[in-house]
């Protein structure tokens, strides 16, 4: 009795230990208005659902269940909405309405609460959004043109928006939403993100192709690496030592020390058949980064302990904009 007892313990712990819970990787895909919910135990896709014009950003809420996508622009289109949706069954949930403010593209949750901020890029300001209510709370003119992409500080007081048609960077207050500072980045800033410790701004410039790095606290250039290519996106591996970059034309990620800013690791998408890689996520445990193939409609799955791709999954056409939920999208 003490055996068979024993014995179904010691089955269950190992059935435990190689159980891999799921989790869902959600896509926008900006060329046919949709989203893609795709199950990561088994890397298919569960559901496409119909969303906005031009999905190109989307951000989860803090409680991991609810996914916000933007409505963007594009020929004969111009965004002027939010797009809510259910994680657990890829439902629409909600639109909200945020005219006169229009071309929504990059978006950041404000800290643990219902607020979210918005690059609001056809009318050059950014806008603050309350997500439970379904409104503007407030916004502030950047007076650039092409206010694209934002990343927060740590402590999400503060947003950096790169104007890629203005050569600048803005410094936005997001408790009063009132802009502090308006300074030269390269030529055609668009990527931007904040080192995990708050203590780095990285920007990419697609025209003069290199990346400029910023002291947050002087807001002074301390360093530039000439990476000699168009670096569409930039993500900091949760641990802050290593920095992934999106090679666009070249069809690859590059990866790169932090601190030394040498390159150290380069993987071909395009020898995957994933070409125009334009957006970068990775998991909340560093132990994946996944890149959205805009031109061929797929994202990769790379395994960051030996940077080499793993798996290759299925959205739509122009998969861009990437997040992770721990939530599992369920099959109708």
């Amino acid at each position: 009795m003490r055996w068979s007892i024993l014995s179904s313990l010691i089955l269950l712990s190992l059935f435990l230990g190689s159980f891999t819970f799921a989790s869902t990787l959600i896509v926008g895909n900006k060329y046919e208005g949709t989203v893609s919910f795709i199950d990561l135990e088994n890397g298919k896709e569960i559901k496409r659902t119909e969303t906005g014009g031009s999905p190109h950003e989307l951000i989860l809420s803090p409680d991991k269940s609810k996914v916000v996508v933007v409505s963007y622009l594009e020929d004969g289109y111009v965004g002027e909405e939010l797009n809510v949706f259910d994680v657990a069954t890829g439902k629409r949930l909600s639109i909200i309405d945020i005219s006169p403010h229009m071309g929504p593209h990059g978006i950041a949750w404000l800290g643990s609460g219902d607020d979210l901020i918005v690059t609001t890029e056809e009318t050059h300001d950014v806008i603050k959004v309350d997500t439970v209510a379904g409104k503007v709370l407030g916004s502030v003119s950047t007076d650039q043109i092409g206010s694209h992409l934002l990343a927060l500080s740590p402590d999400t007081k503060t947003a950096y928006v790169t104007s890629r048609g203005s050569d600048t960077f803005s410094v936005i207050d997001t408790d009063t939403m009132t802009l502090k500072k308006t300074l030269p980045a390269g030529d055609g800033p668009e990527a931007v993100w904040v080192s995990p410790d708050g203590k780095e701004l990285w920007i990419g410039n697609n025209r003069s192709k290199n990346i400029f790095i910023f002291d947050t606290a002087s807001l002074k250039k301390k360093d530039v690496i000439d990476v000699g290519y168009l670096p569409i996106r930039i993500s900091f591996h949760p641990e802050g030592k290593l920095v992934a970059v999106a090679d666009l034309q070249g069809n690859r990620v590059v990866i790169y020390d932090a601190a030394t800013r040498k390159e150290l690791k380069s993987i071909d998408l395009g020898a995957a058949s994933a070409r125009e890689p334009a957006s970068l996520l990775f998991t909340p445990d560093g132990k994946f980064l996944y890149a959205g193939s805009q031109r061929d409609g797929k994202v990769v799955e790379i395994d960051t302990d030996k940077w080499e791709i793993k798996r290759i999954f299925k959205a739509g056409q122009g998969a861009d904009g990437l997040e992770w939920s721990p939530v599992t999208i369920q099959p109708e």
